[in-house]
């Protein structure tokens, strides 16, 4: 699997953190918790294997934790920003792409400079069971995690 390395923010700054490791799933998260806890669905995410694979390097006093079951959101008490989440005793931390320093160029009237580049871009839905509405992409898609259960767009069983 692919190493990531980079700098993350809450979005008012007042948290800053590096990301170090190994990635699990590049993908665009269906579940419940991330499209509620996110008003928006899919969410995308970046999964790393380790639970220390998330360092607060400025603000954490600013840390608060909501746990919903075992699922565990961390976000900025001063701008409510997401920083990362987790299942509890799952060994990963999920971040999200648009809170890290992954953008070519800089931000600006230039806007085309400032987008991810391609290789962290998504690479799969997940929890694709949970879907609010299909998907007619290039993307593979498996009904919870991959590389499980292959879904068509339409939801049903991709024949093998």
């Amino acid at each position: 699997m692919k190493e990531l390395k980079a700098k993350g923010a809450c979005h008012c700054g007042a948290i800053q953190y590096l990301v170090c490791g190994e990635v699990m799933v590049n993908g665009l998260c269906h579940c419940p918790n991330c499209t509620r806890s996110k008003g928006v669905s899919p969410v995308h995410l970046i999964t790393l294997r380790g639970e220390n694979s998330v360092e607060i390097t400025q603000g954490d006093e600013l840390l608060q934790t909501r746990a919903l079951d075992k699922f565990h959101l961390v976000t900025c008490k001063m701008c409510h920003g997401p920083v990362m989440q987790y299942q509890e005793g799952m060994g990963f931390r999920a971040v999200f792409p648009v809170s890290l320093n992954l953008r070519r160029g800089n931000a600006g009237p230039d806007h085309g400079a400032d987008r991810i580049p391609d290789e962290w871009k998504p690479q799969l839905h997940l929890n694709y069971e949970n879907r609010l509405f299909d998907w007619d992409d290039d993307l593979p898609k498996f009904k919870v995690f991959p590389p499980d259960n292959p879904l068509k767009s339409d939801g049903t069983p991709l024949e093998s």
